[in-house]
């Protein structure tokens, strides 16, 4: 019983040293500087381009549009959600508002589950969207052209989730990022 004593001893001594050790060599509160915070991003509601009742609606388009902290800047994108794995390159997204046809500048593509093609809008392009009474949105990919005209409740949803965005992205305040 004593040699477990002796033991129990020599453990609670040798881990009361580590821990003075421990502490008095390293620093025991450590200031960890939070990440700058950017940008913001909003991001609006789908439009699905088909209507299967039972089916999968995909394609789907959306807008998000990102606003440079620092400068106020903002950027604003139309997504392209392909509802399945298109083994084709995709190539772009085009759309015609009225009697003009407008590519879009593709700035991403995303492979995960599905394929969502990201084209950049410009500031030109958004007033007419939302004056436009007839939108056709076009997919290319290295096979084929796809266009969809969308019918007037789509074209009405479609330029209500811009106006959405267009004052939810404009209405949050520039964000004070305190730097050390």
């Amino acid at each position: 019983m004593e040699r477990f004593s002796r033991f129990s001893r020599f453990f609670f001594v040798l881990a009361l040293v580590l821990f003075v050790v421990s502490c008095s060599s390293s620093k025991t509160f450590q200031v960890v500087p939070e990440p700058v915070l950017d940008q913001q991003s909003v991001i609006s509601d789908e439009v699905c381009l088909r209507s299967f009742v039972f089916f999968d609606r995909r394609p789907c388009v959306y807008f998000r549009a990102e606003k440079d902290n620092a400068t106020g800047q903002i950027q604003y994108f139309l997504l392209y959600e392909i509802g399945n794995f298109d083994v084709d390159l995709p190539l772009g997204v085009s759309m015609k508002l009225g009697d003009s046809w407008y590519n879009l500048k593709k700035t991403n593509t995303d492979y995960s589950d599905t394929i969502v093609v990201t084209s950049a809008v410009s500031a030109e392009i958004i007033p007419k969207i939302n004056e436009s009474k007839q939108i056709i949105i076009s997919y290319t990919n290295r096979k084929e052209t796809l266009n969809y005209n969308l019918n007037a409740s789509r074209v009405a949803s479609l330029q209500s989730n811009l106006t959405k965005l267009f004052r939810a992205i404009e209405s949050n305040p520039k964000l004070n990022i305190i730097k050390k």
